[in-house]
């Protein structure tokens, strides 16, 4: 057993960077965050040993500023980890070398996708692949699954088996619904329906969708035409209402918003944008909501003869940049993948040291990139 004294509060635990080393820090995590997941995890493994250090003899040992290190000490007697009296502050007691929450085996986050054809994820990758590098940083193994409706009420169902987090991604409500009572751990990408109470992150589709409709109207058209899944979710509700509420107070003319379902099995994906393309008229704008292909839908303009952006103007709604790599680019609303990472990964992290997820209400916003 290595001896243990008062500079043991200064000795990082394993797996983490040592205090005062900005380079080391992940980017996503303030200096006061970071110290206060370091001494939860040295409290958790026993190694922040009594007698602690006065304030200011443990401001220095740690290389932080007194007020870092108070909003640290006052998180973690919120979380029941220390107890501040008047004399001090002393880890609580049963806390040093126990498990915060459900660590034993791999600590997993599963992220389920709703769907059943393979282009489903192509709206997810950049989201996959950001949130699996992160997850690894942090110590935390990552999976994620397509899933059809039997595939989720049979995840409902069954017993767990391993701690693990669930990220629910479009999620129908019926579907959160049925895991939210099964009392598993889950956060939904996306909206939460009516009555459930999962913590979620999302992105402000609703005013994406109003944003680049009223452009589209500013640039002459007389038609808007909003292309997304063929799902039920509540963020599409959002999505389409916004569209009608744009075009109904757009006063200069008349305006015809429509809203396409899109199924994403190939065959029936092409006829749907081909019809769409061959029924093009007057000027159009087409916003194409992530998963629909926004290189599709501009490829099936050209083919029908529709100039673009003359004819018809196409709006990508949080596409990845990957997929506007088009001649002539569309204007783009990208999805604020970083911040979404971020939060998840925050969130995540939180559970498997506290064995609780915080009650998290994030609406993200994305802003116009690209387009004159």
């Amino acid at each position: 057993m290595p001896r243990r004294g008062p500079n043991r509060a200064a000795a990082p635990p394993a797996g983490l960077p040592p205090a005062g080393d900005p380079g080391a820090r992940p980017w996503w995590r303030s200096k006061g965050g970071q110290l206060t997941e370091y001494l939860r995890r040295a409290i958790r493994d026993g190694q922040l040993a009594e007698p602690l250090p006065g304030m200011r003899r443990w401001c220095q040992q740690l290389g932080v500023g007194r007020r870092t290190l108070a909003s640290a000490v006052r998180e973690l007697h919120r979380e029941g980890w220390l107890v501040v009296h008047r004399r001090g502050v002393r880890v609580a007691r049963g806390r040093a070398g126990a498990e915060a929450g459900p660590r034993q085996g791999p600590r997993v986050v599963r992220l389920l996708l709703h769907g059943a054809y393979g282009p489903t994820i192509h709206g997810y990758l950049e989201t996959i692949s950001s949130l699996q590098e992160q997850l690894r940083v942090r110590g935390l193994e990552f999976q994620w699954e397509l899933c059809p409706p039997a595939r989720l009420r049979e995840i409902a169902r069954k017993p767990v088996a391993a701690p693990e987090v669930l990220v629910l991604a479009s999620v129908p409500p019926a579907y959160q619904r049925l895991i939210a009572a099964a009392g598993r751990p889950a956060i939904v990408l996306g909206e939460v329906g009516p009555g459930i109470r999962l913590p979620f992150v999302n992105v402000d589709q609703p005013s994406a969708v109003r944003h680049a409709t009223f452009r589209l109207l500013q640039r002459g058209c007389r038609e808007i035409v909003l292309l997304h899944v063929h799902a039920d979710a509540a963020g599409l509700r959002s999505a389409r209402a916004a569209l009608a509420a744009a075009c109904g107070a757009w006063r200069p003319a008349r305006v015809t918003p429509r809203a396409v379902p899109v199924a994403l099995a190939p065959g029936p994906l092409r006829a749907t944008v081909r019809r769409l393309a061959a029924g093009v008229r007057g000027r159009t704008g087409f916003i194409v909501l992530a998963p629909v292909p926004v290189g599709l839908v501009v490829t099936a303009l050209w083919r029908a003869g529709v100039a673009v952006p003359a004819q018809a103007e196409v709006v990508a709604l949080l596409h990845s940049p990957e997929a506007v790599k088009l001649e002539p680019p569309p204007a783009h609303y990208p999805s604020p993948v970083r911040q979404l990472v971020r939060h998840l990964t925050e969130a995540a992290v939180r559970y498997f040291d506290t064995g609780r997820l915080p009650a998290m209400a994030k609406t993200l916003p994305t802003e116009l990139s690209g387009g004159d």
